[in-house]
């Protein structure tokens, strides 16, 4: 098998990854947080206005979507009968699942793409065995997958930072200003995407100040050609930024305030502190994320990369170092905000990987040494691909929330009066396969233990580890007890012995670690009747 074929067999098992289990939680709309606020703007912009509701986002990716939308009109017309694009963007209300089809098969694709980038990184700087070395770590790697899965920012953003870093690189070893044209018009882009895009920055400065000393060394216009780098790369980025993220001029005041707002929730965290991201990556994220042999290989392979071949490795390594010194000052530790940083890990694991591997066959032959970088690549490899078949095996199970739903139709009578536990995105919908629950919906206050007017005839009970969304308040479990009967359980589990580790600031009802024994997404929920006196 020569290398295009192996590259070709790495990127075919990336999508098969990304792809199998797409659709999970459809036609839930909340399966996914942030989704919607991707795919509601995108559809608001087929009006023609593009003004964005918020700018906690630039804009970039959702005005992506709406053009996907667009495309999709214009192909399905003829099938879907759908006279006009507004009739179309009110279909959403009737079938949502094309809208985040669309924005997941983007997220997809570019969690393709990045595998092929990381693959042309790793080649240039190092050969043709790291690559497809690291290649294939990213390809299988558990959270880059988990996150490639939904529409929202993240994945393409990251995919954009790898792209740019390697036209950063070609420019580091040509010096020719199209590569440095080009790192700059997709760090633009990638800050169009998400604002973390902007690290770009670090590994360009670090690439303009080596090219600055060996050019002065070989006596060139040093300072004339990192001042024309400068302005081209600055003005590349600023042209895609502003180009396709307008409002942030348009609109800056809001900018500012919305960006605000966001740096202060990353600083103090979101609604639970788990501990300072420095260590609390390091410690719980990363090792789910990337599984711990590549996160130990990866982060022991950097730092020798940094002491043993600095020159050649400086611009790949100084974006994941300089983000993840920022990215971890805070108390906001979702585990996509770690994202960016997987890529390269994944590389410097397969450097380590490969070079231990050719260290201990020194003086055998050929093909023992490849036996045994094949056998360390799958031993290294093998957990975190392990839990991504664990995973898109659930993400292909329909999720609990539905299961739910679907039962209520038949459960509860007419104008019953229901109430709910637990925050909206653990919530079954009463609206489910074209059927709705006509029932009524009940508040409860948890500080006095009463119900806003009368005790609901059902209560459904979502519980699940994330006790910021599922937790049930030690008053309604009184009331529980006292006044209702348990009617039925919709279990998620069959084991409920395996220490599993969510992603606790995040309402995505999977976890980071310890799939096994789970059957499938969501909540675990109990229904319960009232008793009759």
């Amino acid at each position: 098998m020569n290398r295009a074929q192996r590259l070709a067999l790495v990127l075919l098992v990336a999508l098969a990854a990304r792809v199998w289990g797409i659709g999970f939680g459809i036609p839930f709309v909340n399966a996914r947080p942030d989704e919607t606020q991707i795919a509601g703007p995108a559809v608001g912009f087929l009006t023609g206005d593009l003004r964005p509701p918020f700018l906690q986002w630039p804009t970039l990716f959702p005005y992506a979507v709406a053009l996907m939308y667009v495309v999709y009109f214009a192909i399905t017309r003829p099938f879907t009968g759908y006279a006009t694009l507004a009739a179309f963007a009110e279909s959403r209300r009737v079938d949502i699942s094309p809208f985040i089809y669309i924005t997941r098969g983007m997220s997809a694709l570019m969690g393709v793409m990045t595998v092929w980038w990381v693959h042309s990184i790793a080649r240039r700087v190092f050969d043709d065995t790291v690559a497809i070395v690291a290649a294939l770590f990213l390809a299988v790697c558990f959270l880059h997958v988990r996150d490639s899965h939904f529409g929202v920012t993240d994945v393409t953003m990251t995919a954009l930072v790898v792209l740019a870093v390697l036209a950063l690189v070609r420019w580091r070893q040509t010096g020719a200003l199209r590569h440095v044209l080009a790192a700059g018009i997709v760090g633009g882009l990638a800050a169009s995407t998400k604002y973390n895009g902007l690290g770009i920055l670090v590994p360009f400065a670090v690439a303009l100040v080596q090219r600055f000393l060996e050019e002065r060394r070989e006596r060139q216009n040093a300072r004339g050609r990192a001042v024309r780098a400068s302005l081209v790369f600055s003005g590349a980025m600023m042209l895609a930024l502003f180009a396709t993220s307008p409002y942030i001029l348009i609109d800056w005041s809001r900018f500012v305030s919305d960006v605000r707002a966001t740096q202060s929730m990353v600083m103090q965290g979101h609604g639970i502190v788990l501990g300072q991201g420095w260590w609390y990556y390091a410690r719980i994220v990363l090792p789910a994320a990337v599984g711990w042999p590549i996160f130990l290989a990866g982060t022991a392979g950097m730092l020798a990369l940094l002491t043993l071949r600095f020159r050649d490795c400086a611009v790949v390594v100084a974006f994941p170092i300089a983000y993840y010194l920022v990215a971890g000052r805070g108390l906001g530790v979702f585990a996509r905000y770690i994202i960016p940083v997987v890529p390269f890990l994944c590389i410097s694991a397969a450097w380590l990987t490969v070079e231990a591997a050719r260290m201990l066959t020194r003086g055998r032959s050929a093909a023992s040494r490849r036996g045994l970088i094949a056998a360390v690549t799958i031993a290294v490899a093998a957990p975190t691909a392990y839990k991504t078949v664990l995973l898109d095996g659930l993400l292909g199970t329909t999720d609990n929330r539905i299961v739910t739903a679907r039962a209520l139709v038949g459960i509860l009578a007419p104008n019953s009066l229901v109430y709910q536990s637990g925050e909206a995105y653990g919530h079954a919908p009463f609206v489910v396969d074209g059927r709705r629950v006509d029932v009524r919906t009940a508040r409860y206050d948890a500080g006095t233990g009463l119900f806003q007017s009368e005790d609901p005839d059902w209560i459904l009970v979502q519980r699940s580890p994330l006790v910021l969304y599922s937790a049930v308040p030690p008053s309604l479990e009184r009331v529980l007890a006292e006044r209702y009967e348990l009617a039925r359980r919709f279990p998620i589990q069959v084991d409920s012995s395996t220490e599993r580790t969510y992603d606790q600031q995040d309402a995505f009802y999977l976890p980071l670690a310890g799939l096994e024994g789970l059957t499938r997404p969501g909540p675990e929920f109990e229904l319960y009747s009232r008793r009759r006196k």
